[in-house]
């Protein structure tokens, strides 16, 4: 099953596994990339082809708030089992659950300010399962 979600958050997939100086930035970006494949990957192992890319576009046309120009992070991956996200026919229900109140790294190179920094559903991360 194909999923892709959309978020103002910063997730780019740095590689900066290790903390160094000068690359600060660079290491809270990978630590959120990492943060989110492990709040995924707690209900089926995660595959992905294409690191995370950003767009600059309105929020609210991607199922978040925000009516400003902005900029949006598109990421898509794949899981082995069919359906593993669908509660109460909601392709992805348990996606919403499990990412409400994760906390992340602010005050990268987002443009929109989400206080707290915490992942909520339909503020600054939504998810839809590609057929």
């Amino acid at each position: 099953m194909q999923y892709r979600l959309y978020t103002t958050v910063d997730i780019s997939h740095t590689k900066q596994y290790r903390n160094e100086d000068g690359k600060e930035q660079a290491r809270s970006q990978q630590q959120n990339f990492d943060t989110l494949l492990n709040t995924i990957g707690m209900r089926s192992n995660i595959q992905f082809d294409y690191d995370p890319k950003v767009i600059v576009a309105v929020p609210q046309d991607y199922g978040m708030i925000g009516n400003k120009l902005s900029n949006i992070w598109s990421f898509e991956w794949r899981v082995e089992m069919e359906y593993v996200f669908l509660a109460d026919h909601d392709d992805v229900a348990l996606l919403k659950n499990d990412f409400k109140l994760v906390p992340y790294i602010p005050n990268l190179t987002e443009t929109v300010d989400c206080t707290p920094a915490l992942w909520m559903p339909g503020v600054n991360i939504s998810f839809e399962m590609l057929r």
